[in-house]
């Protein structure tokens, strides 16, 4: 498996479907590809496991524990899951124009 860190635009769009409830396997499928259609046009070399739907459902549990402070979800969130979250609440603006952007681009 070929370990690649997540973007902040990528971290961004997570967190936008989550808080827009948009978390089905369809939904999550819809964002894998697009995580899969940036990492092409940006020459990342990635594998079957890249931002699958599992995967994306237990990042969805990192942010729920974000979220929740600690009440739900897998404490194994990261430090940029963090870091957007703070982004969402201080920088609403901020947020939605990089998930706008992200949207344009690949979705």
């Amino acid at each position: 498996m070929i370990k690649i860190n997540w973007s902040v635009e990528e971290a961004v769009a997570l967190f936008y479907f989550y808080f827009n409830d948009l978390t089905s396997k369809n939904d999550l499928k819809k964002l894998s590809a697009a995580y899969k259609k940036r990492a092409v046009m940006l020459g990342i070399q990635t594998d079957d496991k890249f931002r699958n739907i599992n995967g994306l459902s237990m990042q969805l549990g990192c942010i729920t524990y974000i979220v929740t402070d600690g009440k739900h979800g897998f404490s194994s969130a990261s430090k940029l899951f963090y870091e957007t979250y703070h982004l969402y609440k201080t920088s609403p603006e901020v947020f939605s124009r990089i998930f706008k952007e992200f949207n344009d681009k690949y979705m």
